[in-house]
């Protein structure tokens, strides 16, 4: 798996909050960070989650380059898909096909949480997304709240690392991002693998919030891990920090983001993202929505039908 060379060690800001808005339960950061000139930091500021009526994408902007963006999304049938075979696996460093939700904690690295479905078949493929939580969370909230009854509905892989800095709020439970995180993160993918029957190519990375600044910056730096990069609420002006424009992956990969029109992430800033990307021949679909820094498991929903067929080089 490739590693990332930063530039950039570290941010010395205030990283932005994951304010998630599901159908049944709100989940909020005690203060999300303004951003809205496109850097990180800023004064924090309450934000209110928007709910669930925000999914409402007004104006859905899915324009794309459509032959860059046909070459670049390949069908999940294509070779290179099998997945890996069987129920031995003797490379496992954990609980091999473990169902339910599980924690572990990677030796000398990050812990995590990974969501198998009842319906997890040890014989058969599945794809899998690993999800980068927002400020102050361990991704438990977001992987519950957003993704599990998608993993549930299509018999998905979830894995949710923590950051290995401390939260911000003083909940010992919760965590932040670090850029030096970023290749455990790419070490954690193999050892999903050789933990359960996974397409090896279809591996989704999605971030909001604090997620998606470091989603792009690993997305980006490291793009033939990923088969895709669901993002929203944020930006990739801290990939651009570290030296890594949409221009500079390894391979076209599809991106979906899902940003509020009243984000203070402005989404002025975003639209420039979108306009690199599909420069450089990716395609990119944007979900606008009314609302602010927020996001619902309808428009995640959405985000997962864009790039399900899509499968890394």
């Amino acid at each position: 798996m490739s590693k990332i060379r930063f530039v950039r060690m570290e941010v010395g800001m205030v990283i932005l909050g994951a304010c998630i808005a599901t159908l049944s339960v709100s989940v909020s950061s005690a203060g999300c960070s303004d951003a809205s000139s496109g850097e990180l930091g800023g004064s924090p500021q309450k934000n209110s989650a928007g709910s669930a009526g925000d999914d409402a994408d007004g104006m859905d902007a899915s324009a794309s380059s459509p032959a860059a963006g046909d070459a670049a999304t390949s069908s999940s049938n294509d070779a290179g898909t099998s997945p890996t075979s069987g129920s031995d696996k003797p490379s496992c460093k954990y609980t091999a096909h473990k169902t339910g939700l599980t924690s572990f904690q990677q030796a000398g690295g990050l812990s995590f949480h990974v969501y198998a479905p009842t319906s997890y078949d040890s014989k058969v493929g599945h794809a899998v997304v690993i999800l980068l939580h927002g400020q102050d969370s361990n991704g438990v909230p977001e992987l519950e709240g957003l993704w599990k009854n998608i993993a549930d509905e299509d018999g998905l892989v979830l894995v949710a690392p923590k950051g290995s800095r401390a939260a911000t709020n003083g909940d010992p439970a919760g965590g932040n991002w670090a850029t030096a995180d970023l290749n455990k993160v790419v070490d954690l993918v193999t050892e999903i693998d050789d933990c359960y029957n996974v397409f090896t190519k279809k591996h989704l990375l999605w971030g909001f919030s604090a997620g998606t600044f470091y989603g792009y910056l690993l997305g980006i730096g490291a793009a033939e891990v990923f088969s895709g990069l669901a993002m929203g609420g944020a930006n990739t002006s801290f990939a651009r920090q570290n030296g890594f424009a949409p221009s500079d992956a390894s391979w076209k990969i599809p991106v979906s983001h899902v940003h509020g029109a009243q984000d203070f992430n402005a989404i002025s800033v975003t639209y420039k993202d979108r306009t690199d990307f599909q420069a450089a021949g990716h395609t990119f679909t944007l979900h606008e929505h009314p609302g602010g820094h927020s996001i619902t498991p309808a428009q995640v929903r959405r985000q997962y039908d864009d790039l399900k067929g899509s499968v890394s080089p």
